[in-house]
């Protein structure tokens, strides 16, 4: 089953990602930070987005690395089979500086809550991809004249 999390209705192409995580929290985190630039389609594991690859299309697919049933490495061997094969961008918490993999045609990430390397790779992989933060917050004036966010 194919969870669309956001479907745009623009008639300019809107890059089209698929978030594929086990974790309920991670998939509405990206969501939240990603919905209002990209059209975003979801699965939890590795075997349900190889099964909707051909009927999304996505240019990206941001990748959990830690998964039950397939995880992400088998995910990108199989992905590897496929043509043509989008951009691939693998998430994980687990690998240090130091001990980071190099794959081929795959951008790694921190899996980081501020989402910071994520939206590094994006904006690799999608030209035009801007990180849209929180809206900005007015600043206040208190009585004693010192301002505040």
């Amino acid at each position: 089953m194919l969870l669309r999390a956001h479907a745009r209705t623009e008639v300019a192409t809107v890059p089209r990602i698929l978030l594929v995580d086990d974790d309920p929290a991670w998939r509405n985190l990206y969501r939240m930070a990603l919905e209002s630039q990209f059209d975003l389609f979801e699965a939890t594991d590795g075997h349900q987005a190889l099964s909707v690859l051909g009927a999304v299309r996505p240019d990206v697919i941001v990748l959990d690395l830690r998964m039950p049933r397939m995880d992400g490495m088998d995910f990108i061997q199989r992905l590897s089979r496929r043509s043509p094969r989008p951009k691939v961008i693998l998430c994980s918490g687990t690998f240090t500086e130091a001990e980071r993999p190099h794959i081929p045609g795959v951008c790694l990430a921190a899996k980081t809550p501020d989402l910071k390397e994520l939206w590094a790779a994006l904006r690799t992989t999608i030209p035009g991809a801007a990180e849209v933060g929180a809206p900005a917050r007015q600043a206040v004036a208190v009585e004693d004249g010192v301002w505040r966010d």
